[in-house]
């Protein structure tokens, strides 16, 4: 079989995700533009990240078993969200 075939379902649902992780990251940056605050815009990218790693999934000739530099991709991701809240938590106010 010439080419990369998922089941309509497998499409659906990762388009689905992908879609909800980019509204969820248009939230924060309108949160983050409305007082400025780093945790938001980590926020953002967080979800904006999640959201491109399911689409490039798609492209993935096994998607089922991932790609260890989306898994690196992600986990930066997560490390990066936990930075700014330890940030958030350490700073004076």
């Amino acid at each position: 079989m010439n080419g990369i075939v998922h089941p309509l379902a497998d499409v659906f649902l990762l388009g689905f995700i992908a879609a909800c992780s980019l509204v969820g990251a248009l939230f924060f940056v309108r949160f983050w533009r409305d007082t400025r605050d780093s945790l938001f815009l980590a926020f953002a990218a967080f979800f904006v990240i999640q959201g491109c790693s399911y689409v490039f999934t798609l492209g993935l000739p096994h998607p089922n078993e991932g790609s260890l530099w989306l898994r690196l991709l992600r986990l930066l991701s997560v490390l990066w969200v936990l930075g700014a809240i330890l940030k958030k938590n350490t700073e004076k106010t």
